[in-house]
């Protein structure tokens, strides 16, 4: 009996289907531009708002959509160019993003809404903000109802003329007025405080704080699961190192670029980075390459060119954290639950604390009495005496709490929960939580503002940075930085 043998076509058609559907999705994903720049974004992180002239859609009123008019001008009323818009919804659901044009316009297409919050960015101003701005259908808009093209619509054929102004000339219109930031003058250069964010991945993105806005993002640098950073004493540089890589980075403050790269040699992982703040010296946690439980501490100069001094710490340490006069170096080691104390001068042990639990985070007092650590496998929040470890308080807070940090005032503390996404605001004289204030998913680190006045907080689930108004306890802006947001350093001085 003769067999015949399958076509080429019967044998291959199925891989050949799979393979035509996976080159369309990467030729789509390839081809996502920003809404704001128009720019190609980055498969993996949200494209930067480009600060030099890009070309962008011109936005058509739609079935169902409204028009928007943002102009934006400074505190002289001189249109501002270049700014970035963004709208959002009473659920902090941004729904249109745009920069302005040499006009000082921004021209956005909207569902319509009675409660929109339109703010405007751009460095060396602070942000501009409107809230509560009502957005509706102009008489002869084509509604659910209305099919384009009906008489009278903005997009009819009818209509008249194809510019921008024309289409737009029956938009709600919302003026802002942005403020100079602090110490800036028109025309000259400012040095303005600069979030960085570490991610999850070795990425740095970097933000104004003044205007918060998103400046750029590095690229990527070696490999790793988690972003460490840390800078220098005079703030140009940072220092940046990924969980399980032997590499720290050094790069330009302003730029984000690489000025050099160190390999840590007799370690097997970076564990953690901390700079002394009395002489600028950088100081790496690796584990050991012979022992992986075991770790080293690394002594590097100011500009991390060479290691200074190497000493063994006995269990691998993680969080390095300084007291603000550099005095003592605390070194957490999870596997014995301990704090050990180090005299950064000496490198010698000035003692260990007994521990009931390794801290996945610690925050020390304003007065520097107290430690307030949280564990992510506790439910506690404790409050230990800071020389000898002895605990003094314990509060219930649930169980998922990854982050703490005492605000100055000495009043309050906040800790931060991975699992339930929230922070808890913790009144220190009474010891009790007083309050809940909701971010984003799975936020991983903050840091307060300059002022003391806002919490920053990354979400590494969302993508974002929350910035809590610490005085009205909410949510007052978020900041949509992409990729996994999880490490944050505020840097106040001058950069570049």
């Amino acid at each position: 009996m003769e067999s015949r043998r399958p076509s080429f076509l019967t044998r291959w058609w199925l891989p050949l289907c799979l393979a035509a559907v996976v080159l369309a999705l990467v030729a789509a994903k390839l081809g996502v531009r920003s809404v704001a720049t128009g720019q190609p974004v980055l498969p993996g992180v949200a494209g930067a708002p480009v600060l030099g002239p890009a070309p962008t859609p011109t936005p058509t009123p739609g079935p169902g959509r409204a028009a928007l008019r943002v102009h934006v001008s400074d505190a002289a009323g001189q249109p501002v160019v270049q700014a970035l818009v963004e709208v959002r919804d009473r659920f902090n659901t941004a729904v249109g993003t745009q920069e302005t044009g040499i006009s000082g316009d921004a021209f956005l297409v909207v569902p319509p809404n009675p409660a929109y919050v339109v703010t405007a960015r751009k460095p060396g101003f602070q942000l501009g903000r409107q809230e509560n701005v009502d957005v509706v259908l102009p008489a002869g808009t084509p509604g659910p109802g209305r099919p384009p093209g009906s008489p009278g619509s903005p997009d009819s054929p009818g209509s008249p003329g194809q510019d921008r102004p024309a289409r737009f000339a029956a938009a709600r219109l919302v003026e802002i007025k942005l403020g100079l930031a602090e110490g800036a003058a028109p025309g000259t250069a400012t040095t303005l405080a600069r979030l960085y964010v570490g991610h999850t991945t070795p990425r740095i993105s970097v933000v104004d704080v003044t205007s918060n806005l998103l400046l750029k993002h590095s690229d990527a640098l070696g490999q790793g699961r988690q972003t460490y950073l840390a800078a220098n004493k005079e703030q140009n540089r940072l220092f940046a190192a990924w969980a399980g890589s032997p590499d720290v980075y050094v790069l330009d403050a302003a730029e984000l670029t690489v000025q050099r790269q160190m390999t840590v040699t007799g370690g097997a992982g970076i564990t953690s980075l901390a700079v002394n703040p009395q002489n600028g010296r950088l100081w790496v946690s690796t584990t050991s390459p012979d022992t992986p439980d075991a770790g080293i501490l690394n002594e590097l100069d100011g500009a991390a060119q060479q290691v200074l001094r190497r000493m063994p710490v006995g269990p691998a340490a993680f969080g390095l954290r300084f007291r603000p006069d550099g005095s003592t170096l605390f070194v957490p080691q999870r596997s014995t639950s301990t704090l050990t104390l180090v005299d950064p001068a000496s490198g010698q042990v000035m003692g260990t604390l007994r521990l009931a639990l390794w801290p996945t985070d610690f925050s020390l007092s304003t007065d520097g009495k107290s430690l307030f650590m949280v564990n992510l496998g506790s439910d506690k929040l404790l409050e230990l005496d800071a020389a000898t470890g002895e605990q003094r308080r314990a509060l219930d807070i649930g169980n998922g709490a990854n982050g703490v940090l005492a605000h100055p005032d000495g009043q309050r503390a906040f800790v931060l929960n991975q699992l339930f996404g929230y922070v808890q605001v913790v009144d220190l004289a009474a010891w009790q939580v007083v309050d809940l204030i909701p971010v984003g998913r799975a936020p991983q680190g903050m840091v307060l503002s300059p002022d003391r006045q806002a919490l920053y907080v990354a979400n590494a689930g969302s993508g974002s940075v929350s910035v809590v108004d610490l005085a009205t306890r909410t949510v007052k802006d978020t900041l949509n930085i992409g990729g996994t947001p999880a490490s944050l350093l505020l840097l106040n001085g001058s950069i570049g």
